[in-house]
């Protein structure tokens, strides 16, 4: 099988996953999005450490931007909103002792790098990180290419249109029960 493998580029949409070398170190998932000419940024962290030292005791996130390394923001209660008007291919969060520092210290927790956004089979992905393109479509061991999704899509259908079809029934029947308390009001009077 033939794969062209694309030359890296820095990616403009994505998601990003960081990482420490441990899992004591914690995680944090990111998403960028391209909105009005910037890359909005958003990410959550989980398990991260309050006050890890007395000194360093600020989370700041970084954007590798080519060569530079630009300056996103603190994270602060687990979250950081950011937006950068470069493309760049990955992030890095450091502990400093200054929230407003211009230069990354050498005390690196967390990095992670932009990956494609996974719209799903065949929606076209625009995003600019390389992803090898097979020659031919490959299959889950034992199935053809047609068979390796199908079963999962019937199933969900099937289930769809059980809960539309729940969901009509139900309609109906507080359309019923509307009218028919309507008309026992009105014999009433």
């Amino acid at each position: 099988m033939l794969l062209t493998v694309a030359k890296v580029a820095r990616a403009n949409e994505g998601v990003i996953q960081l990482a420490g070398k441990t899992d004591a170190d914690g995680r944090c998932f990111a998403a960028s999005v391209y909105v009005d000419g910037n890359y909005k940024l958003l990410m959550t962290c989980r398990g991260l450490s309050m006050a890890l030292d007395p000194v360093l005791n600020k989370y700041i996130v970084w954007a590798n931007v080519g060569e530079k390394k630009q300056r996103l923001g603190e994270i602060v209660n687990g979250k950081l909103s950011a937006v950068i008007g470069e493309k760049y291919d990955s992030i890095f969060v450091t502990l400093e002792s200054d929230a407003y520092s211009n230069k990354p210290s050498i005390n690196m927790v967390l990095n992670g790098k932009v990956e494609p956004i996974d719209f799903g089979k065949g929606v076209f992905n625009s995003s600019l990180a390389p992803t090898p393109t097979p020659a031919s479509p490959k299959a889950t061991e034992g199935q053809t290419p047609a068979q390796s999704g199908g079963q999962t899509r019937n199933l969900t259908g099937a289930v769809v249109a059980v809960g539309k079809a729940i969901l009509f029934g139900f309609i109906i029947l507080l359309i019923i029960v509307g009218v028919m308390s309507f008309l026992a009001r009105r014999k009433n009077l």
